[in-house]
Parts: structure tokens; C-alpha cells; sequence
């Protein structure tokens, strides 16, 4: 469901989570693959869970941002104090010392962990740091405790195949500090025993924390997640080490938050996900103080529509907080704030879970479970997050560039904007102008431009899935490049979705591009870049060409300048993904 609706997120207030977790297989998810005994944690547990996840609007919304935000160094958001990092930390400090990390177990114990995902990535990327820099590590998390596969041992195995590096169980939380040099060995790194299995941890007891740290120098916690839960393993642990830190994917959801509360564009509208109303009913006071909507997703709407009367399975209503619902839509409607539900749901057969069908909200047959949210839903969702934004008006190009009859170069998702000022500043021949969804990076590249006298270059705070043909037709000069570099994957690619690269931005940037102009596409996750081709072949009415016939990917970015993030890529010796379109010029346009 996020991919329909991250571009539309500025000036929009995230609250809680997104709980459409664990998409049912025909979504033909692209997986990181295991074969053997670890094969079973690809498997679903089943439709019960669909709506029992912990992170996945947060973990799409930050694909979004990830390529952008990862090196954020802005300034300090009020009300978030600074909190030190691990990649503000002297990294020779971390040579022979023991460091805890606590990870997110929800995203490297997955039954599909995707190691192209950014978030992913960076929180395989903390581990691996410490273990090049010469840290002794020991990782400590809890994870489900159900099923034979989470046993400690199987989890360690799992872990060792997605990290690459060998891990070692260790079967009890207490070692001494005097023997963790001969007893943790640098090629390996060791794995606490799951922590579900102690209730000292959700007391936060501090006897446990200080067993729990025993030995540990560094603690380094990872899981932003669970930061706004008092667990020993969490805070109690910091009373005993001497450096406490946020690891890299702790920091790039962060940054994330941070970018998302310093969003000043209004009117705010909140998605609400997740569970357990009757926990959460007293922050919608505050809520219905700053949002002028609510869109109600996950298992949470459901306990709206019911208090709204919608006709809903019994089963999926939370009997505990029938009374908080009531109290929710009553408060909405005195403060005039409008409430959004979903009203139709993908749906999976209890018996077949390969059976899919979309039911409208009040109409769900009792053999039926949902699993995510239906296309009509969609749309309602994304025309009211549409409505309830400002876009730029009409540009007046002659203050902006030096001559603007020049051609044109636009990057879609500028981000810090270093390609383009590059690009820029290597050609004067040319103007270029920059869309980006976040308005703080656009201010940033903005200051740059003034500070540089560049008067061939432009940025733009806009969503441009729905803003590229009215901005770029007013243009005076011909469009000869578009390029669309690394955007958010979606790896659920079902026909409904809502992608950042829709049909009508395709279908804009073709209609405007010149003849033989150029659309420039890559990405670090392959799955995307095809999607991208597939996408610009089926709506491009025609009119494009892959440049030089490639049937393969180009191994060289054509244009001898790299955005940042294709630079953070590669200097992991990760591939890039790349291909050039062309327009034809042999087709009469219309």
C-alpha cells in the first residue's frame, strides 16, 4: 500500500505503523534466496498475520527518502535530541572492545529478508562495519518464539547466511569480563538466546541489564522499532557500558522521522495504522489538534468502520476498545476532521490462500480474510493526500535561468541535488532543473545554487507523479533528458498499485521530451531498473527506443557524473543498474 502513497506524503503525518506485513506469494516478491534447511523461512504462517506486522508503512515511506537522507547532516529538529552515532564514532575505538548490538528482528529474522532493501542493507552494513573495524560482537534480539525454525541454533544459521559471516550461539547471557578476549573470537560473531524467552526484559529489570551487559564496552542499538520501548536490552544496558550509539539503520529512520516532523506544508493529514487502539485512542487528542484528516489502515480501521457501522466480521473487532473507536469518531467529527476508511480488501480464502478476490469493506464472506487493501481504497487514499497538498505555481523560467531557451534537463527525484549541480556546472550549454518531494533538501540545494552563481540550474519542492507536465510544458526550450535514478523500490508489483512512476508521469515526460531526446534510468536494485523499462516499453506510446539497441545492462554512467548515492553503491562494489531510452523521432507527434 505505501507505494501508492509515498509520493504524496509531504506535508502528511505518519502515526504508528502500517501492519500489511507478510504479502501473500503471488505477489511475486523479489526475495534474497536460502536453499536447504533455512528454506522454511520463506514461508508465510498464513493470512491471520497479514495485518500483524511491525514497521512496513515506515519501512516503505523510508525507501523513499533512504538515497537521500542516509548522509543527512541537517540541522537539529525540535523536541529530537542529538544522539550520537555510530558513524560519528572514532572507528579505531572500536578495535578489540565488546559491542552489543541490539537488532530489529523484524528485519533480519524475516521469513523473506531482502538484503537490497535499504533498510536491510544498513542494518547488515552495522554489523559489518563493527566486524571490520575489529569489534567482538554480540548481537541480542528477540524474535517469535512459536515455531521450530526461531529455536536459537536456526536462527544463527540464518543469520550467518544473510551476513556472510559465521555466528556462533551462545546459550547464556552472562560472561566475564575478564575472559571476553579468549572466549569471543574476531572471525566470529556471537548470538545471545532469544530474549523473548526472559521476562526481565519487558520489566526492564536492572539485574538483568547488568547480566545482559556483562563484559560489553560499546552498546550500539539498531532497532529504532523498539526505541520507544523501556526494555533491558534497550535502556537498561546503557547504565553499564561506557559508549552508547545508534547503529546506520537506527540513524536513516531517524533521519526519516526527522525529515517527515519538519515537513511545514499544510494541511496535515495523519495515516493511522497498526493495532491496539485501546492503547493508543489518547493521542488522537492531539492529532485532531494538528491534522485536518485520518486515514485509518491496517487492523485499526477496522475498529473505526465498526464504530462508524460498517458491517465487518466479528472476528476482526477488538472488543476491548469498541468504547475508544466511538470516542475517535466523535472527536473527529467535533473538530470537522475528516475520517477515511478503506472500502474495499484483497482477500485470501481461509482453506486457499493462493484464492484471491476484492470484497468491499461490508462485504467480507465469512471464509474470507484480508490481507491488504483494495484498489478502490487506493485511489480514495491517494486523491485525498492529492487534495490535501500545495504544489508550486506557475515558474517564471526568465528569473530563474540566464536564457531559457536553452534545453532542458530535468532529474526526477534530485535528492541533494549533487548530480545535477555537476551536471550544471560541466554544461553551460544546457539548463537543468531538479524535482524532489522533500522540501528541506530542495532548501539545501537551492542555498547552493546562490552560492555558486548557478544560473543554469534549478530546484523545484514538488511531487512530480503529479506536477512534471504542468511544470515542464511551461518551459520555453525543449526537453531533451529525463533521468529517474535509484527511486524507492516496490518489490509487491501487483497491476493496482500506486508506484512513484505511474503511466501518467510516463506518458508526460513522452508526450514533452523532444525528438531523439533521451530518458536516463538506473537503480542499485535490479528488480526496480526492470520494472522502470517494462513500464516506460508499455505506456510510451511507441516512441522509444533503448539507446544502441542494449540488450544488457550499460556497465558506465554516460554522463562521467555520479549522484551520491550511485557513489555510496559502488563503493561497496555493489552493481548498477542502467539503460537509456530514446525518443524516435520518425513518429509524427500528435
Amino acid at each position: 500500500m505505501m507505494g501508492h502513497l509515498v509520493n504524496l506524503l509531504h506535508g502528511t503525518v505518519l502515526f504508528n505503523n502500517l501492519c500489511f506485513n507478510d504479502f501473500p506469494k503471488f505477489f511475486k516478491q523479489k526475495r534474497y534466496s536460502h536453499t536447504g534447511k533455512f528454506a522454511k523461512f520463506h514461508k508465510f504462517n498464513g493470512a491471520p498475520l497479514a495485518f500483524q506486522g511491525s514497521g512496513d508503512l515506515t519501512n516503505h515511506v523510508g525507501n523513499l527518502f533512504n538515497h537521500k537522507i542516509y548522509f543527512s547532516n541537517g540541522g537539529e529538529l525540535n523536541g529530537i535530541p542529538h544522539i550520537q552515532t555510530l558513524r560519528e564514532f572514532p572507528r579505531e575505538e572500536l578495535f578489540g572492545k565488546v559491542v552489543m548490538v541490539r537488532f530489529d528482528s523484524n528485519i533480519l529474522v524475516k521469513k523473506v529478508c531482502d538484503k537490497k532493501n535499504q533498510s536491510v542493507s544498513n542494518a547488515v552494513y552495522t554489523i559489518k562495519y563493527l566486524h571490520k573495524a575489529g569489534a567482538k560482537i554480540i548481537l541480542v534480539s528477540d524474535w517469535n518464539m512459536n515455531t521450530p525454525e526461531h529455536h536459537t541454533d536456526s536462527v544463527t544459521d540464518f543469520l550467518s547466511e544473510v551476513l556472510q559471516i559465521q555466528i556462533v550461539p551462545l546459550h547464556t547471557i552472562y560472561f566475564k569480563k575478564q575472559a571476553k578476549m579468549n572466549s569471543l573470537e574476531k572471525e566470529n560473531i556471537h548470538l545471545l538466546g532469544n530474549l523473548s524467552n526472559f521476562k526481565e526484559e519487558v520489566a526492564n529489570c536492572l539485574e538483568f541489564a547488568r547480566i545482559l551487559s556483562s563484559g560489553v564496552d560499546i552498546f550500539v542499538n539498531d532497532s529504532f522499532s523498539n526505541c520507544h520501548k523501556v526494555l533491558a536490552s534497550t535502556v537498561g544496558v546503557t547504565r553499564f557500558c561506557y559508549a552508547c550509539i545508534a547503529g546506520f539503520h537506527f540513524e536513516e529512520r531517524l533521519n526519516l522521522l526527522k525529515n517527515l516532523a519538519e515537513a511545514s506544508r499544510k494541511p496535515y493529514v495523519a495515516i493511522i495504522g497498526g493495532g491496539n487502539l485501546y492503547d493508543k485512542a489518547a493521542s488522537f487528542q492531539f492529532l485532531a489538534s494538528r491534522c485536518q484528516g485520518f486515514v485509518f489502515v491496517g487492523m485499526m480501521s477496522f475498529q473505526v468502520m465498526h464504530a462508524l457501522g460498517v458491517s465487518i466480521p466479528c472476528d476482526l473487532v477488538d472488543r476491548k476498545a469498541i468504547n475508544e473507536a466511538l470516542d475517535i469518531v466523535r472527536l473527529a467529527q467535533d473538530r470537522n476532521v475528516q475520517i477515511l476508511y478503506p472500502k474495499d480488501f484483497w482477500c485470501q480464502k481461509k482453506c486457499d490462500p493462493k484464492q484471491l478476490q476484492v470484497f468491499p469493506s461490508h462485504g467480507i464472506l465469512d471464509d474470507w480474510v484480508p490481507v491488504d487493501l483494495g484498489p478502490a481504497s487506493l485511489d480514495e487514499i491517494g486523491s485525498t493526500l492529492t487534495n490535501c497538498k500545495g504544489y508550486p505555481s506557475e515558474i517564471n523560467w526568465n528569473s530563474i535561468y540566464s536564457d531559457p531557451a536553452q534545453s532542458l534537463v530535468v532529474d526526477i527525484g534530485s535528492g541533494n541535488g549533487l548530480f545535477l549541480l555537476e551536471m550544471a556546472r560541466r554544461r553551460q550549454d544546457l539548463n537543468f532543473l531538479g524535482l524532489e518531494i522533500n522540501e528541506k533538501l530542495v532548501l539545501r540545494c537551492l542555498d547552493s545554487i546562490n552560492q555558486y552563481d548557478i544560473k543554469n540550474g534549478y530546484f523545484v519542492a514538488t511531487n512530480a507523479t503529479s506536477t512534471f507536465r504542468s511544470i515542464v510544458s511551461t518551459y520555453p526550450g525543449e526537453l531533451v533528458l529525463v533521468s529517474i535514478q535509484c527511486p524507492n523500490p516496490d518489490f509487491n508489483k501487483p497491476e493496482h498499485r500506486w508506484r512513484m512512476l505511474q503511466r501518467s508521469l510516463i506518458e508526460a515526460i513522452v508526450d514533452l521530451l523532444a525528438p531523439n531526446g533521451k530518458i536516463y534510468l538506473q537503480s542499485d536494485v535490479e528488480a526496480v531498473t526492470i520494472r522502470m523499462k517494462e513500464q516506460f516499453l508499455r505506456y510510451g506510446k511507441g516512441k522509444l527506443d533503448l539507446e544502441y539497441g542494449q540488450s544488457e545492462w550499460l556497465e558506465e554512467n554516460p554522463f562521467g557524473v555520479r549522484s551520491n548515492w550511485e557513489k555510496h553503491v559502488l563503493e561497496r562494489q555493489a552493481p548498477m543498474y542502467r539503460m537509456m531510452f530514446s525518443k524516435s523521432s520518425g513518429i509524427r507527434e500528435v
